[in-house]
């Protein structure tokens, strides 16, 4: 496995993990439930950090691999997956802006739009581990 699809998995799984864990909280909270910008913020500064601490790991147990740039074909992959992520948040917000008209709290908005950013982030780093190891 590259030093390329190890970090694709880091991100898979730190960000459904850290963010996995914000959305069932703010489901329990129930949809009229205050924003809460703390919690908001300790989850994207616990995932910027686990996902540095991770990264520097594996590139400390690889650093030959760690420091090969990238060719065209890590430049493909990257661009084969931003575009299948970029189609499903593009559809997945025209649906929130669909829904967003029938008046819900902004709470429950912004919670859904953010949820929509992290699914399709998740989305392109399954992309790019699909064609890494399809071509492995």
């Amino acid at each position: 496995m590259g030093f390329r699809e190890k970090t694709a998995w880091i991100a898979v799984l730190s960000i459904a993990a850290i963010y996995g864990f914000y959305f069932w909280s703010a489901v329990r909270s129930g949809p009229h439930a205050s924003a809460d910008l703390f919690t908001l913020t300790v989850t994207v500064v616990g995932l910027i950090i686990v996902q540095i601490v991770l990264t520097t790991a594996a590139s400390i147990f690889s650093p030959k691999d760690a420091q090969t740039p990238r060719d065209e074909r890590d430049r493909l992959i990257a661009l084969r997956a931003t575009r299948v992520a970029y189609s499903g948040l593009a559809t997945s917000v025209v649906f929130a802006a669909f829904f967003g008209a029938f008046n819900p709290p902004i709470v429950f908005n912004t919670n859904a739009l953010l949820f929509v950013l992290v699914a399709s982030e998740i989305l392109r780093y399954v992309c790019q581990i699909i064609q890494y190891r399809r071509d492995a």
